[in-house]
């Protein structure tokens, strides 16, 4: 690396740089990745890379290192991924890694692995988890408290005003208290709702077909919206945590077509494929310019989805224009993978 423009460069580089030979040894690394795995004074040259990677991880990665050398090619890693790395200091940390070919000396094959340690990033998406986490127990609480406590004393209400009409012989009050009867029956009616739309019981109780199922029902009985509902091995989301943000994606995503698209039929699709949960919400409403909207803040219960995908490395996105109607899709892992970083 004589050019004094790349060495700049690859000295300046946010990111660790390496430089591996096949056999995987570090021939070349930037300060940052020195600084980065702690190998400030020893230096890196010379070490193989499997000393970056954590022990449990180090024979799968001699396996991985040579398939990538029978067919090398420019490769991201980490999306989607936990990949950890081990400093000189004994200590993991978390980080993606993308990987690129380049012919070193005397014709050799060498292999860039540049690395982005993100700690920072997911203690951030750790607090927004917990955040989260923190949202849904507060959820069933107030779930709970509206069913079991709420609910209840507007029954017993009800009953005890409903045996005081019965002893009531002037028609105008025993007609009064009907109408307080239907109005008391309404709000518990009301409660009842608000309760299943914090934390459906469904879903734990019967899982998230049913749940969906119940929940589509409730929605085309309250308008007119015409709901195509396709399940696919939905049975097969054992984890309450995936089940629940599956739902928590699909009723945001039904709760918008209700307030803002004025589309008369959507349809919904949620299945298990091998071990991905895949799903779609397809309207034929006014739609809305995604970029635009984002940034002038109307992207809030978008950003809410992504950020619980996110915490099952998942993802969701939006296509949508004007007068041509709404598509959200998402991917969620069953399992959240996870293994060592690769280099």
């Amino acid at each position: 690396m004589t050019d004094p423009r790349y060495k700049a460069i690859f000295d300046r580089s946010p990111d660790g740089i390496l430089l591996v030979d096949g056999d995987g040894v570090i021939q070349q690394a930037n300060a940052r990745a020195l600084e980065m795995f702690g190998y400030a004074e020893a230096g890196l040259a010379g070490v193989r890379v499997e000393a970056l990677i954590p022990r449990e991880a180090r024979a799968a990665h001699v396996g991985q290192r040579e398939n990538y050398q029978r067919g090398p090619a420019v490769r991201p890693m980490g999306i989607g991924l936990e990949l950890r790395a081990l400093g000189a200091d004994g200590l993991e940390f978390p980080v993606e890694v993308s990987l690129a070919p380049v012919e070193g000396e005397g014709g050799a094959r060498w292999t860039v692995a540049t690395v982005r340690d993100v700690s920072a990033r997911r203690r951030l998406q750790d607090f927004s988890a917990g955040a989260l986490r923190a949202s849904e127990d507060e959820r069933a609480r107030i779930a709970r408290e509206l069913h079991d406590d709420t609910a209840q004393r507007l029954a017993t209400v009800l009953v005890r005003l409903r045996l005081l009409a019965d002893k009531v012989a002037d028609p105008d009050a025993r007609a009064a208290c009907a109408e307080i009867r239907d109005a008391i029956a309404d709000t518990a009616e009301g409660v009842r709702r608000i309760a299943r739309g914090l934390r459906p019981p469904e879903l734990q109780d019967a899982g998230l077909g049913s749940a969906l199922r119940s929940h589509v029902r409730r929605l085309e009985e309250d308008g007119p919206l015409d709901i195509d509902l396709e399940l696919t091995a939905v049975d097969r989301i054992q984890d309450l945590d995936t089940a629940l943000i599956t739902y928590r994606i699909v009723q945001e995503s039904l709760s918008n077509v209700v307030r803002h698209s004025r589309s008369p039929r959507v349809r919904v699709s949620v299945g298990v494929h091998e071990q991905e949960v895949q799903g779609v919400v397809q309207d034929e409403g006014v739609g809305f310019r995604t970029e635009h909207d984002l940034v002038h803040g109307r992207g809030l219960g978008l950003i809410g989805m992504q950020e619980r995908a996110t915490m099952l490395g998942g993802r969701v996105w939006v296509e949508s224009c004007p007068g041509e109607g709404t598509t959200v899709r998402f991917r969620l892992p069953l399992e959240r993978a996870r293994v060592g970083a690769h280099g």
